[in-house]
């Protein structure tokens, strides 16, 4: 799927994949940016290509991660993945959005979500559980635009750098 940005006066076209083995210094260098801008994300330490790749050749059928693309430069990444190993459990899926700060806003995020969701639902997904630090409002909306709802709030879920953080539940069903 691709999509013309504009941005000044240059328009740049958003092309999203699934990704490879090949894509993991490009998909490190995006969630590590993330991670370091600090409170976004409950990841706190940054990953190495080679965790990348070992994760990336770990998915079964049913798990993607999905590439953006910027002129060949990766600049968003987002992952679907099984909420829980459980038989009970195998028609929730979980996804986790992570974009560069110079892409943010941008279309980036949705032309994401819409091969996620597609993957999620040609994979016998019916649903998806997400959880978003409460605290960042830029993504309770991104993901509420999507479709998602608010089921409830677990207080202090997260501890980063010694400070407790507040995570909100959302859902969508496919």
């Amino acid at each position: 799927m691709t999509m013309k940005i504009g941005h000044s006066d240059v328009k740049e076209m958003i092309k999203v994949r699934k990704s490879s083995l090949q894509d993991a210094k490009g998909v490190v260098a995006v969630i590590n940016s993330v991670i370091a801008e600090g409170k976004l994300t409950v990841l706190d330490k940054s990953f190495t290509v080679q965790e990348e790749v070992k994760f990336l050749a770990s998915l079964s059928d049913r798990e993607a991660v999905f590439v953006a693309e910027v002129g060949g430069k990766i600049v968003g990444v987002q992952t679907i993945s099984f909420y829980s190993q459980m038989d009970a459990n195998s028609h929730v899926a979980t996804i986790g959005t992570w974009i560069h700060k110079d892409y943010r806003s941008r279309g980036v995020g949705k032309l994401l979500a819409k091969e996620s969701f597609t993957f999620a639902k040609e994979k016998r997904f019916e649903k998806i559980l997400i959880y978003v630090m409460a605290h960042n409002e830029r993504a309770l909306r991104f993901y509420e635009s999507l479709g998602f709802k608010r089921i409830g709030t677990a207080k202090r879920q997260v501890k980063l750098r010694g400070e407790y953080h507040d995570e909100v539940y959302m859902e969508k069903f496919l």
